[in-house]
């Protein structure tokens, strides 16, 4: 692999109002169909796309359908959101008062939820797709359309932090792109949480 676009979904309802999602196949919002929409010029301005992977989870799919029309769509369950268990369909308010979410986030790395899994496990399965498909498109751009966790574990590995801390990440907005160049066993982290797409001329990117 020579080149690997890194891509997180647009929008859900779910995400608007702050339910843990995880492996529930959740839907895109209007807003999130529309940031693809707008995604889709950026990603236009791409010289080469060799391959277009996905998470399998609909929110992923249906935004590499809009933002990516006409390329072949690979599907890879290594790439799917880490699973939050029974946290599932909640929000963080509602969770606070549960003893087993208050154990688990003592070291979400590590402990899972409960019927869920801990973040060790997450970086575990997209570092294994990372290295398949980078020994699978030699010199090749390969396009990854995914989840804030798994583009954090990913770009997290990269850079060779053995162990990130749940509440210090780096920030994945929806539809954000971050770029990856590779130069043998060199990673080059060229754009991390690029939405240039999603702002109005003047605007600052960073304004929540």
């Amino acid at each position: 692999m020579r080149r690997l676009t890194l891509i997180r979904h647009g929008l859900t309802e779910w995400n608007a109002s702050g339910r843990f999602q995880g492996h529930s196949d959740v839907p895109l919002s209007p807003e999130g169909r529309s940031q693809a929409e707008l995604l889709a010029g950026y990603v236009a301005t791409f010289t080469t796309i060799d391959a277009v992977v996905s998470s399998p989870l609909a929110r992923a799919v249906e935004t590499a359908r809009i933002a990516l029309p006409g390329h072949e769509i690979e599907l890879d369950d290594r790439l799917r959101e880490i699973d939050f268990g029974a946290f599932e369909g909640r929000t963080r308010e509602q969770l606070e008062g549960d003893p087993r979410w208050r154990a688990w986030v003592e070291d979400p790395f590590v402990l899972r939820p409960p019927e869920g899994e801990a973040y060790v496990q997450l970086r575990d399965r997209v570092v294994e797709w990372l290295a398949a498909a980078r020994a699978r498109y030699a010199d090749r751009h390969v396009v990854a359309v995914t989840h804030s966790g798994s583009i954090q574990m990913l770009l997290a590995a990269l850079l060779g932090v053995e162990r990130p801390r749940w509440r210090k990440r780096l920030y994945v907005r929806h539809t954000s792109v971050s770029h990856v160049l590779f130069r043998g066993d060199e990673a080059v982290i060229e754009r991390v949480n690029d939405t240039r797409h999603l702002v109005a001329d003047g605007e600052d990117p960073f304004t929540e």
